[in-house]
């Protein structure tokens, strides 16, 4: 059947450079018709399972018709059961963009995107369908229900991954450790003039004579791990959640005062490149808090984490373990809620990288098999163009045998 399938293909892309010739030459009503015949031709490929005729004769239609969202659809379909996973994608995307309001078109894509694993993604777009298209689209809720069980799926192996790091480690800690263990051992305690500083800040001379020395400010903006303690931009800034626009405003101008390049281009003992860095750090967090929403989550973030580390130093005061105090669990805790998003954000664009790579090798796949088709069209054209030459020489010779004799 296969072979039978493959060879109904070869002839009809033998046939097609001629039917191009003269469909350059046919009226609007006459594209028509010939694109709903190939249409017809493709959908009765598709029901008898021959879904590469299918592709083709769906493709033929698309190029008298190329906005038709139905044929996008359809042949996104084919493409999906030929296990063509990128190119079902693309027709997707282009169905739904030929026609925003149709249901289906946003279930192809649903559809081509669990195939590529990309459960979050697929999951929008059969929400998509029953907020805003179709409520009672049957496939689109079974759709929600396989991507939010994949999801959990994924979400509960990353819990055993990190549990397994756990117990392999024997420190009791999470697999954050690897990176964030200072955490663990070491409490960052805050300068007294950055907290009077913090307290009463009237001008940006104050803010940052209470910030201290250059060289002081780089070593706590990079110290170990500075990566991902640097993540709450608030501890960058070195300064409460709470404070106002105009605080914040006046801490960050005398931060870029004290560590500015051209400030710190002249001064021997600071390294200038550190000093950059430091910089930069300060740079990327002001325009975090720049951000409404941003800001927004980071306040909620550090609520929380402060929420925790005030559970957790209550119960060591009960239990008489306690020896740290309450301000340095809750920065500790803070720190750790802030790399623990920051790692799944890793997991998760690690796992897109893994997704774009077998889509890319997805797609090299189809064009070297689509460049070994045409070699084997070309040959067989040129096969066929022998055997005929052959047969007229033949013809010939025969031919004139009979007029000698």
């Amino acid at each position: 059947t296969d072979k039978a399938g493959r060879t109904t293909l070869v002839k009809h892309l033998a046939n097609r450079s001629h039917q191009r010739r003269h469909e350059k030459f046919m009226t609007k009503e006459e594209w028509e018709i010939r694109a709903a015949e190939y249409k017809t031709e493709a959908d009765a490929a598709f029901r008898c399972g021959n879904f590469e005729i299918a592709i083709a004769k769906y493709s033929n239609a698309l190029e008298l018709d190329p906005q038709n969202h139905l044929l996008l659809s359809n042949r996104s379909a084919a493409n999906l059961k030929a296990s063509n996973k990128s190119k079902a994608l693309a027709d997707a995307k282009a169905c739904i963009a030929a026609n925003p309001s149709f249901a289906k078109g946003f279930s192809r894509l649903g559809a081509a995107q669990q195939s590529l694993g990309r459960w979050k993604d697929a999951k929008e777009s059969y929400e998509h369908v029953i907020k805003k298209l179709d409520p009672e689209n049957t496939a689109a809720k079974k759709g929600i229900a396989d991507c939010e069980e994949k999801l959990m799926a994924e979400e509960k192996l990353l819990e055993e991954a990190q549990q397994k790091q756990k117990e392999k480690s024997g420190t009791g800690d999470d697999l954050l450790d690897d990176f964030f263990s200072e955490v663990e051992t070491v409490a960052t305690k805050k300068q007294e003039e950055a907290k009077e500083a913090e307290k009463a800040p009237t001008m940006i001379s104050d803010q940052k004579k209470g910030l201290g020395t250059a060289q002081e400010q780089i070593e706590r903006l990079l110290t170990t791990n500075y990566k991902w303690k640097n993540l709450n931009p608030f501890y960058v800034m070195d300064i409460s959640h709470m404070s106002n626009e105009d605080d914040i405003g006046r801490r960050y101008k005398a931060l870029s005062l004290l560590l500015h390049p051209d400030k710190c281009r002249n001064n021997k003992s600071i390294d200038e490149s550190r000093a950059k860095l430091a910089y930069d750090e300060v740079q990327r967090a002001k325009k975090q808090i720049d951000d409404e929403d941003k800001v927004r989550h980071v306040r909620g973030l550090i609520e929380q984490g402060m929420k925790i580390g005030k559970q957790h130093w209550q119960k060591n005061q009960k239990q008489s373990v306690c020896n740290e105090s309450l301000e340095d669990i809750q920065e500790k805790e803070v720190q750790r809620i802030f790399a623990q998003i920051e790692f799944k954000r890793r997991e998760v664009e690690k796992r897109e990288r893994q997704y774009e790579q077998r889509e890319r090798k997805q797609e090299e796949d189809e064009l070297e098999k689509e460049r070994q088709e045409r070699r084997f069209n070309k040959n067989w054209r040129e096969e066929t163009r022998v055997d005929k030459r052959i047969g007229n020489w033949r013809d010939f010779q025969k031919k004139e045998k009979k007029k000698k004799t």
